[in-house]
């Protein structure tokens, strides 16, 4: 009896180390010489693209300089925040780098890396002595008649789905809709992380006043789950940027 499990427990390690050595992911993106990242333009600061279609931001800087270590081509691809896992899933990137929130859901589809940067969920409202008045904390957001924007996908919009229950939920598809539905005066506020509320206000030069609310998201880079091996040398290559001060350099450039 013995002998059965011991055998029976033999062949599920073999099984699994077989396994981690038949991922090839790594291997055939260095063999390719090009890392294709999905992301989604326009999430200041995380990732921007220029008048002349450059891209910038705190998850580019940190993907090329993961493509530079292993000497590959960074190919970054504009696509929309509903269609980052897709895309992914289908073989047209091979890693999201979007300033994706980890979220149970996501987890069932994606392999996330190590967190990057953390964030709070938070609301931009204009500041007029009216909104101050009625809007003094987050919660105060739920309530019959009050328009919320979100943008689709995100996990603001999962988040308020079961927050603020009163509020009308509005959902546009670029973060630059939901802040113009703000300013335009189609919704009282827009719910997205405080990063980006404090950079649109001030790229923008709106006057916004922010209510922050006690949902905090781990924002990371995302691979198949099958993609073991890649996980892992990012993984390997946060750390080791982290220790070198590379990390808290390209943190300082953009969140100073």
């Amino acid at each position: 009896m013995y002998k059965i499990m011991y055998l029976f427990v033999l062949l599920i390690y073999v099984t699994t180390a077989l396994g981690q050595d038949n991922d090839l992911s790594f291997t055939k993106i260095q063999k390719s010489g090009v890392l294709k990242v999905c992301s989604q333009a326009g999430f200041i600061p995380f990732e921007v693209k220029d008048n002349k279609g450059n891209w910038k931001g705190f998850d580019v800087d940190i993907m090329q300089e993961f493509a530079k270590k292993y000497k590959l081509k960074l190919v970054m691809m504009d696509t929309t925040l509903d269609g980052l896992i897709p895309s992914l899933l289908t073989g047209k990137c091979d890693f999201i780098a979007s300033g994706l929130t980890i979220t149970e859901e996501r987890q069932k589809a994606v392999l996330f890396s190590k967190p990057v940067y953390t964030v709070i969920v938070s609301a931009a409202l204009l500041n007029t002595p009216e909104n101050r008045e009625k809007y003094k904390t987050f919660s105060d957001l739920d309530s019959v008649g009050t328009k919320i924007a979100t943008h689709t996908g995100s996990a603001a919009t999962l988040f308020l789905k079961s927050y603020l229950k009163k509020a009308t939920h509005l959902q546009f598809d670029t973060e630059s809709d939901e802040v113009n539905a703000v300013v335009q005066k189609r919704t009282t506020a827009f719910v997205e992380d405080n990063v980006f509320i404090a950079q649109a206000k001030k790229e923008m030069k709106i006057d916004f006043y922010t209510l922050f609310s006690n949902e905090k998201g781990d924002l990371a880079m995302a691979a198949r789950k099958k993609d073991l091996k890649l996980i892992e040398k990012f993984n390997e290559f946060l750390d080791q940027i982290e220790k070198n001060g590379q990390y808290a350099n390209i943190k300082k450039k953009y969140f100073n």
